[in-house]
């Protein structure tokens, strides 16, 4: 069910500068998951206030596998072997 109480732009502002009280809070959140328009609001102001967080990066890091093994704690045998040899020096 959308009401027009709070489905309106005072509202819509009111949640974005935290002026709303508890309930009408909670009313307009649950508002939200039915109401698309004033889903997007939120969230293109919430984007333009923090556009760092939306940034998209293209850099991605190059693992070994063996590097891969070990941060998954599946090192083979002979790894392993190396490592003990190695703690042991």
């Amino acid at each position: 069910m959308i009401s027009t109480e709070i489905c309106n732009r005072q509202t819509v502002v009111g949640f974005l500068c935290n002026e709303l009280d508890l309930d009408e809070k909670l009313d307009f959140l649950d508002h939200l998951q039915e109401c698309k328009q004033c889903w997007t609001e939120v969230y293109n102001a919430r984007k333009n206030e923090h556009p760092h967080y939306y940034k998209k990066t293209t850099r991605r890091l190059k693992v070994t596998e063996k590097e891969l093994a070990q941060l998954d704690g599946t090192a083979s045998s002979e790894e392993k072997e190396t490592e003990e040899a190695y703690q042991l020096a």
